[in-house]
């Protein structure tokens, strides 16, 4: 049968109730066995009470200890452990009713138990109970073993209270627990939305790269192209000025032929040196005017360089704050039915300053009719500056009445008193959108200034088509364009005095405001072009 140690069976019984089961069972030899000293001459009490307080100092003593007892107590009829709890109360209320040596014995078994019916608590405040009638002490009415129970129900009260404590703090939690979880939903919800995001903005970044990279290709291939035409017109000059050498070389050995001929006469001599001077002359003026021409058209290819390049860059920023990055549609040229496409585009400011030189006003509808004679028109834009103290609705109205697209601006006065409004980069940037969508594109203005639009233009295979007046068109502007037509008559209408002051003023005012607002360029070529001559149309 398996018992409990030492450990066990003392938090069981306790020291009080060792002492009970040592006085009540151990004899005289027993304690002389344990303890090798003389125990004649002292009580069982006494006895009881060293080998209790050696036994507590060493755990040896104590195991010898237990098998003396357990050799007092083998002739017990029945084993405790194999008792119900109810038999193993009985009994204990039999030893509480009359304290003997069979109760300690009880006690013992109880004690040593494996797994006693009873908990150690029940067995100790047994012990405690009985301990003053065996060991013949007066303990007054059992105070450790109230003060124990009361000890005990404080500690069953305090541990509820924490329970309940517990209970709640865990409801809590599984509150927080169950939010926590509602907002890892929500977040992972969020983030799904977010990768979405990020996916849409690396496909358009992906989008906008690819429009870069055939930006950058078409940059590289128009500066290949430049530098093509740059190499040829040096080497077409170079060839010129060679053959005019070559020339000059053999006009130079007839002439020392001729002078060896005349080697006679001094006066032939200065002949011949003098027309061999004028000749070298001739040459020099020749070779510093081809230097001046090559110059000049070096400026002007370096220019449509510069204009190609910053149009190229605009549009690169243009898609790069659009985000998308979808290249631009190809030229389609004429449309499924054969008709040629036509732009137009009107500079009304600049129009204002050559019809009144010409006593007269433009005719729009006529202007529209000649413009897209036999041809679709696609689009037609005019471009006004508004000034505030002129009412312009009616002359508004009526270019909208005449199929045309009004775009308006109004006047700003600087704090100099200084005044802009023109429309050039607007215009500029509306022809080059709609260039893609139409054939021919016709700009109804002389400023000088729209010259590297036309050659934008017809670097993107457009025809290019200038209507304005013939001593105000810039003629640069002139033989840029594939073909000019001077407005005439035909496209004006004669002025009412009493009916146009009032319009005069407000034209004249955003003409001005146009003026103020342009570079010395645009006055100087405008100076420049008034005393041109007539081109025929």
């Amino acid at each position: 049968m398996v018992l409990a140690g030492w450990e066990a069976y003392l938090e069981r019984l306790g020291p009080q109730g060792l002492r009970v089961v040592a006085a009540s069972l151990l004899a005289p030899r027993d304690f002389e066995r344990l303890t090798e000293q003389s125990g004649s001459e002292l009580t069982p009490v006494e006895r009881a009470e060293q080998l209790v307080d050696r036994a507590g100092d060493d755990p040896h003593l104590g195991e010898s200890l237990l098998a003396a007892l357990d050799a007092r107590t083998g002739d017990l009829e029945q084993d405790p452990s194999d008792w119900s709890e109810r038999e193993v109360r009985e009994a204990l209320a039999r030893v509480l009713r009359t304290p003997d040596a069979a109760g300690a014995a009880l006690l013992h078994r109880l004690a040593r138990s494996r797994r006693p019916p009873l908990d150690a608590a029940e067995i100790r405040a047994t012990a405690e109970i009985v301990a003053p009638a065996v060991l013949g002490e007066q303990t007054g009415t059992r105070p450790k073993y109230v003060a124990k129970l009361a000890t005990d129900r404080t500690s069953v009260r305090e541990l509820e209270q924490v329970r309940r404590e517990l209970e709640s703090r865990i409801g809590q939690l599984e509150a927080r627990a169950s939010r926590a979880l509602e907002r890892v939903a929500a977040l992972e919800t969020e983030l799904e939305g977010r990768l979405r995001e990020i996916r849409e903005l690396k496909r358009g970044e992906r989008a906008s790269r690819e429009e870069r990279q055939r930006l950058e290709r078409e940059l590289a291939r128009l500066r290949q192209r430049i530098e093509f035409l740059n190499a040829r017109r040096a080497l077409e000059r170079t060839g010129e000025i060679t053959t005019a050498l070559r020339r000059l070389t053999t006009e130079q050995r007839r002439s020392g032929s001729q002078l060896k001929k005349m080697n006679s006469s001094d006066a032939d001599r200065r002949s011949v040196l003098r027309e061999q001077t004028r000749q070298l002359t001739q040459l020099a003026d020749l070779i510093e005017k081809m230097i001046a021409l090559q110059e000049a058209e070096s400026r002007a290819t370096a220019a449509a360089q510069e204009a190609i390049l910053q149009e190229l860059g605009e549009q690169r920023a243009e898609l790069s704050d659009n985000g998308q990055g979808e290249p631009a549609s190809r030229n389609r040229g004429k449309d499924g039915d054969g008709e040629t496409r036509v732009g137009v585009f009107v500079d009304v400011q600049n129009m204002f300053y050559g019809a009144r030189g010409k006593q007269g006003r433009l005719d729009f509808a006529a202007l529209l009719a000649a413009a897209t004679s036999g041809r679709r028109l696609v689009r037609a834009v005019a471009y006004l500056v508004e000034a505030p103290e002129i009412d312009q609705r009616a002359f508004i109205h009526l270019l909208q009445m005449k199929a045309y697209e009004v775009k308006r601006k109004p006047l700003r006065i600087r704090a100099d008193k200084t005044m802009k409004g023109n429309w050039d980069l607007e215009m500029a940037l509306d022809a080059l959108t709609t260039a893609e969508h139409v054939d021919v594109v016709v700009l109804v203005t002389g400023d000088g200034d729209f010259l590297p639009l036309v050659r934008q233009l017809k670097l993107r295979g457009k025809r290019v088509e200038i209507y304005g007046f013939p001593r105000s068109t810039a003629p640069d502007l002139r033989q840029a364009a594939d073909r000019f037509y001077g407005i005439t008559r035909r496209l004006l209408r004669p002025l009412e005095p009493t009916k146009n002051a009032r319009r005069n003023t407000s034209l004249k005012t955003g003409s001005r405001s146009a003026a103020t607002s342009g570079s010395a360029t645009e006055k100087s070529s405008e100076s420049a072009t008034s005393d041109a001559p007539a081109s025929s149309s």
